[in-house]
């Protein structure tokens, strides 16, 4: 047996796709690869609302924001920091000394399109980065809405992290005019980690050929490259695209807009849960996510005791993040997990609560 996860990532793996990750190999090159490359990339496009590039990096999902601020940075990019892991892209970008500007909004709140607009009146900019869904503080920022400021400013990137919300929560990329949207298998796909989808729109790709270091693992060009050829540049991670291709068959059969709408009213239940409970939600109103809840701590628990008391049900809830720790803590609803689940999780809790 092994523990339960709702946590925000990795999530819980349903045995039918772990047996899929032992699907014997295939070599990278062969016809069999290219059949099985040709038909799982029209089903994340799909999934995704799009006719750009999709492309598969055998690397995490911070390979590939690595990646992203690397190939489509030609003059200054604009990054929007609301949590840990949108601080990452700011880290990217002075570890590769790119040229940019962070934008701290404290935890808690959410990128707005207001912002976003304010900053890039300057005109200094030529890739504005950001995260649709901050695993560190469930929070939640409106994509649609800045989406729309965004098509004021076509010369500008728009590179969305959307490490806990793609295959969660709706991601229009075409209609929003999303320029590259990424994300790990290891959240909302429900899989194990070690592959992450991106996107790259034609107007990145034209950036890019701009850029001169744009680095050699990440190459998005080289990447569109071997794509076309329903190839990856070196040899992918062939076992997760196995899983991979088999989970879309499921999100696509179950109706991707079903799963969001499942997402939702899990997260509206955790959240009525909070609430009920004399506990506060973290992010701003409005701002909450749909694939994890951050709960104040406002009723001092032991959060460490709460995952003690857990274990008896094998099953595990992940603490705050960094210094949030024992100040908040998260509840995943995320993936493949059930309404079900998540009801009989929250009974648990509540043993704990008294």
């Amino acid at each position: 047996m092994h523990r339960k996860l709702f946590i925000p990532g990795p999530s819980e793996v349903i045995e039918e796709n772990l047996q899929y990750l032992a699907t014997p190999q295939v070599g990278h090159r062969l016809q069999e690869y290219k059949d099985m490359h040709a038909a799982l990339i029209p089903k994340l496009k799909k999934m995704l609302y799009t006719e750009q590039d999709v492309l598969l990096f055998t690397c995490s999902s911070t390979g590939v924001m690595e990646g992203a601020l690397r190939n489509f940075t030609a003059k200054k990019a604009l990054i929007m920091d609301n949590g840990a892991f949108a601080t990452r892209f700011d880290k990217i970008a002075k570890s590769n000394n790119l040229p940019h500007t962070t934008i701290k909004i404290p935890w808690g709140k959410g990128v707005t399109p207001q912002l976003v607009e304010e900053n890039l009146k300057t005109g200094d900019y030529d890739v504005l980065a950001m995260v649709f869904n901050e695993t560190s503080v469930g929070v939640r920022s409106p994509l649609e809405p800045i989406a729309r400021v965004m098509k004021k400013y076509p010369d500008v990137c728009f590179v969305v992290d959307a490490v806990s919300a793609m295959a969660g929560d709706m991601i229009k990329v075409d209609d929003w005019g999303i320029d590259c949207v990424l994300a790990g298998l290891q959240k909302c796909f429900a899989l194990p980690a070690g592959l992450t989808v991106t996107t790259m729109s034609k107007k990145a790709a034209a950036r890019a050929e701009k850029v001169p270091y744009r680095g050699y693992y990440t190459d998005f060009l080289d990447a569109k490259d071997k794509n076309d050829k329903n190839q990856t540049p070196s040899t992918p991670s062939i076992p997760h695209i196995f899983a991979l291709s088999h989970q879309m068959d499921r999100i696509l059969a179950e109706g991707f807009e079903n799963r969001c709408a499942r997402h939702i009213e899990m997260a509206k239940i955790v959240r009525k849960w909070a609430m009920d409970r004399t506990f506060e939600l973290f992010p701003d109103k409005g701002f909450e996510s749909n694939t994890l809840t951050c709960i104040k701590n406002t009723r001092g628990i032991s959060v460490g005791g709460l995952n003690d008391h857990l274990k008896k049900y094998w099953a595990v809830i992940s603490n705050g993040y960094g210094d949030l720790k024992e100040k908040t803590f998260r509840i995943a609803h995320m993936g493949d997990c059930t309404i079900q689940e998540i009801n009989e999780l929250l009974g648990w809790i509540d043993e704990y609560l008294g």
